[in-house]
């Protein structure tokens, strides 16, 4: 593993939205309670697992099958550090990579055994004082699977089938995870009138391209069902050029007061970034050690006194200001 971040985190109830380059990983914690929505890619999850001193899980939710959503399992599970209580995911055989295969194979035979099956009717899993709430697919979206055809004839593919989760607490939505739901995904959500409201949303494919989906309609209707008035793009600076111009246009067409939070800094708000990120937060972020950073992992405190971002927006508008120079969330 790289070198860790020197402060580790004292805050014992959080969501944390790690910053893993280009995927997602996101993990609840209320203090020794910890479950996870995806894995991201390569070894930051455990990275972040050991700096936080992590060494139970109550569950690992992987939303489909994408490398960018569930490598990140296949070291944290061969590490042996956390004691690791379920994890669950859907079946997906039109999913032919080898790291799929190998990823299904070696948590099967290591254990925990895999629980195949993630739709509403999964209902809500307790974190300690967090809940996390499956919101979609519905059962008849699940049990068709990827490869068929939904209702109105339209493809299914590993997207389409796409869990995705509502996070709350003390009785407040706190945040959307959309996994990388596409047009069809959302359709279903529609046609079941799957509530998906909630103040902060983590936007899927990273703002970049959803398979066959018309990105920018899709962005909008997904903007007017979730109703957010912060947006999180978890972004590697240095692949595919995410979150698209023509999406933050859309996003900021839909929403009035807004704040977009990238994990880590566009290439295309920025070529050579070079202004020092002193506003991140003490969690680890794996865009830190390359200085490639924008807010970093990005953290949703939760305590007594209420729900606090961090960064907090002033000290991070601060440095897009400075370091940016044209930011897509700003212009």
């Amino acid at each position: 593993m790289g070198t860790l971040n020197a402060k580790m985190s004292t805050k014992n109830t959080y969501v944390a939205i790690l910053d893993v380059g280009h995927g997602n990983c996101t993990v609840l914690r209320d203090n020794e309670s910890v479950i996870i929505v995806d894995c991201g890619p390569g070894s930051t999850l455990l990275e972040f697992i050991t700096a936080e001193g992590i060494t139970q899980i109550e569950s690992i939710f992987l939303s489909h099958a994408d490398k960018d959503h569930i490598e990140g399992i296949i070291g944290l599970v061969a590490s042996k550090i956390c004691k690791i209580g379920s994890i669950h995911l859907n079946a997906d055989s039109s999913k032919a990579s080898a790291l799929w295969n190998d990823m299904l194979y070696s948590i099967t035979k290591t254990g925990p055994e895999p629980k195949i099956g993630i739709s509403k009717s999964s209902g809500t899993f307790n974190c300690g004082s967090i809940q996390l709430e499956v919101a979609s697919p519905s059962p008849y979206l699940a049990g068709k699977g990827a490869g068929g055809v939904d209702n109105s004839g339209k493809k299914i593919t590993s997207n389409s089938i796409s869990s995705s989760f509502r996070v709350i607490w003390d009785d407040n939505v706190v945040a959307y995870l959309a996994g990388d739901i596409d047009e069809v995904s959302l359709n279903d959500i529609k046609d079941f009138k799957y509530c998906i409201e909630a103040p902060l949303l983590v936007f899927p494919h990273h703002g970049g391209n959803a398979g066959g989906t018309n990105i920018i309609g899709f962005t909008e209707e997904l903007c007017e069902l979730v109703g957010a008035n912060t947006v999180i793009f978890s972004i590697g600076r240095t692949k595919h050029s995410n979150p698209r111009a023509d999406v933050i246009k859309a996003v900021r067409g839909k929403i009035g007061k807004l704040r977009i939070a990238c994990t880590q800094m566009s290439k295309s708000c920025c070529t050579d970034l070079t202004t020092a990120p002193v506003h991140l937060n003490s969690f680890y972020a794996h865009g830190r050690k390359n200085n490639h950073c924008c807010s970093g992992t990005f953290v949703i405190e939760l305590n007594k006194s209420g729900i606090v971002y961090s960064p907090d927006a002033g000290s991070h508008d601060a440095f897009i200001f400075a370091a940016a120079a044209s930011p897509l969330c700003k212009n």
